[in-house]
């Protein structure tokens, strides 16, 4: 299944005007940020750091000291401006589409959605309210974040994230075949040839992409994916059913779960660790480790900032804290995720941490791993 630029009803049907502002987004960010933005650390040792110590009678030190030394360059602030200015023409050049076919794409995913012929499910909580530290920011800008929910068959939040995720992607690098789902295959080949999981929890799903690959993977086992958004959430649901893969969605909080215990032979979670607080990271590994089966695979797979060689790169590598609505980008990058995972439970002999490849771009990824002891019980 080709994970990116997949076409199916539910996505806008963009005019040529259209999608041509959304290529020249593309071509933008690939000069940012496969050109302009690998300079940076060089103009803080050729301009930022000489210009801090100029001012302060000593060389930059702490992170605070180098973010401060960053911006000392004209070249890091031009490039700053410039890739924040790019990110939000990524949300001008996918929502024009969005909002002008907004009716006929809320049609298609009701008719996927209730279709007599459906595969999954989608179980809504009207009572349910996302959780405030992510449903209160426009995470990477995107309009009304990951929770928007405008009306009852809204899908805006699920069409702004697989949209504006593929120009996003592309201006990285990225290709089409490229698929965060196909980096946890090939661990799961590697690491765990022995598993064959018959049922499959995905954490954080957002728009289904992952999902609706696992379930095409795996076609005898039962999928779940989990969200927060009610109309991410729409959106996931009948993307899956247009795709023709059986998914159930729920909406829900990876930090408390309502699955019952030892309810799953793999958990997993894409990109979703450093998208939340540390209290919620540690307490979804918790349910996490809760609900997997003994014997069972729990894997969050997340960007590979954590590996940055120096304190510099690490510092530039926090710039979407500040200016992207990443949150939690700095308290992702310096945590330890080992520690929290044999905090939540899991056995220290069990726990890896893997740098992997892409499936087919030069970005790598990161991935922890846990598995439950046979005979274990939650």
């Amino acid at each position: 299944m080709r994970v990116r630029d997949v076409q199916h009803p539910v996505l806008p049907q963009a005019t040529a005007d259209e999608l041509s502002r959304q290529r020249a987004v593309v071509s933008l960010r690939k000069l940012l940020n496969m050109r302009v933005r690998s300079q940076n650390v060089r103009r803080f040792a050729e301009e930022g750091a000489p210009a801090f110590a100029e001012r302060h009678g000593r060389q930059p030190q702490s992170p605070e000291d180098i973010e401060e030394a960053l911006f000392a360059s004209t070249d890091y602030r031009l490039w700053s401006a410039a890739n924040r200015a790019s990110q939000e023409m990524i949300w001008v050049a996918v929502g024009e589409p969005i909002f002008r076919d907004r009716a006929r794409m809320e049609a298609a995913a009701d008719a996927l959605a209730t279709s007599p012929n459906r595969k999954g499910s989608l179980t809504l909580a009207p009572d349910y309210d996302p959780s405030p530290e992510i449903a209160g920011t426009d995470v990477h800008l995107q309009p009304g974040g990951y929770a928007r929910d405008d009306h009852p068959g809204d899908v805006v939040a699920g069409a702004f994230y697989e949209t504006g995720g593929n120009v996003f992607s592309f201006g990285q690098g990225a290709g089409k075949g490229d698929s965060k789902a196909g980096v946890v295959f090939r661990l799961l080949d590697q690491d765990f040839p022995d598993l064959a999981p018959g049922k499959i929890l995905d954490l954080g799903c957002s728009a289904g992409a992952a999902s609706a690959a696992y379930a095409d993977r795996f076609p005898d086992a039962e999928v779940h994916a989990i969200d927060i958004g009610a109309g991410m959430l729409r959106y996931a649901h009948a993307r899956a059913e247009a795709l023709g893969v059986a998914v159930h969605f729920h909406q829900m909080d990876a930090a408390d779960l309502r699955f019952a215990d030892d309810s799953f032979d793999l958990v997993v979670s894409h990109n979703m660790l450093h998208e939340i607080g540390a209290d919620k990271r540690r307490a979804a590994m918790r349910e996490a480790l809760r609900v997997v089966r003994p014997g069972g695979v729990v894997i969050f797979q997340d960007v590979d900032t954590r590996f940055a060689p120096s304190e510099v790169h690490r510092v530039e590598k926090n710039w979407d804290t500040r200016f992207n609505g990443e949150l939690f980008w700095k308290i992702y990058n310096d945590a330890d995720l080992q520690a929290d995972m044999i905090a939540a439970g899991f056995d220290p002999e069990v726990v890896r941490e893997h740098h992997v490849e892409a499936v087919n771009n030069i970005n790598r990824w990161y991935v922890i791993s846990g598995r439950k002891p046979a005979g274990a019980e939650a």
